[in-house]
């Protein structure tokens, strides 16, 4: 597949979840997001924002099917969100605690700001950052897998690529 043709096919499929993707057309489709991002931001960040809002769902879809075509399911892009979540949640937790037990804040020292910090909570900041590293990197490893030259649960591989 082609760059143009990956770019086409990534807006034709916008919110197309199904199906399978080529590994062409989906790192075809991730430099066309890099070039657009750092083509856009620039121009500030509403219009950066609005354009990332823009080529998420479609870049969303192109993983999805991706993954469908090295027959595994897309829930596994949410594996690295859920973990960072998990350790962002953590550290919110205890951030509010210690700015409740603080009475007055004059007397807030960042050097000892996180003595207080039960070792429970940096474990589960650890393990979820861990988590997090280690399914983001599962997910670019199956990105690069070849696709299943066969049909398989997600349906029929992609149609071959034409040649000009």
């Amino acid at each position: 597949m082609s760059f143009v043709s990956a770019i086409q096919s990534g807006f034709r499929n916008y919110v197309n979840f199904k199906g399978r993707a080529t590994r062409s057309e989906y790192w075809w489709w991730t430099l066309f997001t890099l070039i657009v991002q750092a083509a856009t931001s620039g121009f500030g960040d509403t219009i950066g924002g609005f354009v990332s809002l823009g080529i998420l769902l479609p870049s969303l879809a192109v993983q999805v099917r991706r993954l469908h075509d090295t027959n595994r399911t897309g829930w596994w892009i949410l594996w690295p969100i859920a973990s960072l979540g998990v350790a962002l949640a953590a550290f919110i937790a205890f951030a509010v605690s210690t700015a409740l037990d603080l009475v007055d804040p004059s007397e807030w020292d960042p050097f000892t700001a996180f003595d207080g910090m039960s070792g429970v909570v940096v474990v589960v900041i650890v393990v979820a950052m861990i988590a997090a590293l280690v399914t983001g990197i599962a997910n670019l490893v199956f990105t690069l897998q070849r696709g299943q030259p066969t049909e398989n649960r997600f349906g029929p591989p992609p149609p071959p690529r034409a040649v000009a």
